[in-house]
């Protein structure tokens, strides 16, 4: 299976367009000079150097724009956390990988480890934090799903609301990467910290360790 089909609700790349990608390289540099804000489809379309009609001819609107830029630079973060959570068999597991996958982004980020683009997108995703809570509570709600079905989490759980609360707990690692149970550079230390408590939330039972 490729990776990509990994990712829950993400479409795989088709053929490249190079014109939508120059479009989203484009509004990526727009994005990271001028904020989510201020960014119009003008300034994109000047920095593409193609017409406002053409920048349309992709995106229906400034919001599809930036969310499709955002999506464009995190398919390679996400995919790395779907293959992760792949590997695990409880919901309480995948979290715990979706939570190393985030602590050795964040600590690469901090070493300037990561490449360019992948320093560019945790730069953006610090000052879009609306929009990175609604893409990884998206990414996260079949997972929640295969919990529920699986009798991990409670029956009347509405799946789009619990994975919004994981959501928010592991952005929570960003915001607040010092704590008294895990240490941010050691990313075993964090994924065994939200196994333990993540997922209690939703109705979970503790899984013994042995």
């Amino acid at each position: 299976m490729d990776n990509q089909e990994l990712v829950p609700g993400w479409p795989a790349d088709g053929p490249e367009e190079p014109t939508k990608t120059k479009i989203l390289e484009a509004a990526l540099d727009c994005l990271m000079q001028l904020g989510v804000r201020k960014t119009t489809l003008h300034d994109v379309a000047r920095m593409a150097k193609v017409s406002r009609g053409t920048v349309y001819r992709y995106f229906s609107d400034r919001e599809a724009l930036i969310d499709a830029t955002i999506e464009h630079r995190s398919r390679k973060y996400y995919t790395q956390a779907a293959v992760a959570m792949a590997k695990r068999m409880t919901l309480p597991e995948q979290i715990a990988a979706f939570s190393e996958v985030i602590s050795r982004n964040v600590a690469d980020f901090r070493s300037n480890r990561l490449l360019e683009g992948d320093q560019r997108l945790m730069r953006l995703s610090a000052t879009d934090r609306a929009g990175a809570l609604r893409r990884m509570s998206h990414f996260l709600v079949s997972y929640v799903d295969d919990a529920q079905r699986r009798g991990e989490v409670s029956a009347d759980l509405d799946s789009r609301e619990g994975a919004e609360y994981l959501a928010r707990l592991l952005m929570s690692i960003t915001t607040t990467p010092v704590s008294s149970g895990f240490d941010i550079r050691r990313p075993a230390t964090v994924g065994a910290f939200m196994e333990r408590y993540a997922v209690f939330g939703l109705g979970a039972q503790p899984r013994t360790r042995r």
